[in-house]
């Protein structure tokens, strides 16, 4: 009895993880079409979001600062706060002359993000499953194949400065959510067919 429980709770586990995938895999298809059908404006939004985040992070850092006591993290809390802030505010109202800065920052995400699939890939892979007493999942490839094309998104941003700041940023954005929505899509598949096994 106890064992058809937790037989039965890892179906659940698994149906309720292959949902999620199939819905943010989805989701990254939809919204990868999108910044490659508009990569301009898809640039200009990644920035102003960027920008619209780290200035609301200003303001908070400011606030906290002003609002806690005499404290050794006060000053460097108004400083760091105010950095941010203003940071945001150029980006917000200069969103063209910091396309080349946030193309910078989103270059190295990428390759950061690239080298992290590409670890998760290496945890997934059926040889480490199995010895440490995992289900093997076949679309463990899925997400070598994402980081790999991540690392390589990231590199292309950085060497084509300054001239692909205004469009790369969106389609390389668009690109990468593909590949992610194809990865997920696939791994949902791997992680169904698991599922029917039990």
């Amino acid at each position: 009895m106890a064992e058809f429980r937790v037989e039965g709770d890892r179906r659940g586990g698994l149906r309720g993880l292959r949902v999620w995938l199939w819905v943010s895999g989805v989701a990254s298809l939809a919204l990868g079409v999108a910044a490659l059908l508009f990569p301009f404006a898809a640039t200009l939004a990644v920035e102003l979001l960027f920008g619209a985040v780290l200035a609301a992070s200003g303001v908070v850092q400011v606030l906290r600062a002003l609002s806690t006591g005499a404290s050794g993290n006060r000053l460097f809390d108004l400083l760091f706060g105010g950095v941010a802030l203003l940071a945001g505010l150029v980006l917000l109202f200069f969103p063209l002359q910091g396309a080349v800065t946030l193309t910078i920052v989103l270059a190295v995400f990428f390759i950061l993000g690239g080298l992290f699939k590409l670890f998760s890939a290496w945890w997934l892979r059926p040889a480490w499953m199995s010895r440490h007493g995992f289900p093997v999942i076949d679309g463990w490839w899925w997400f070598a194949l994402s980081g790999a094309l991540s690392c390589l998104l990231g590199l292309v941003l950085l060497l084509g400065l300054p001239s692909t700041a205004t469009w790369a940023l969106g389609l390389m954005v668009g690109i990468d959510l593909l590949v992610l929505g194809a990865a997920e899509i696939g791994f949902a598949r791997s992680v169904g067919r698991l599922e029917r096994r039990y």
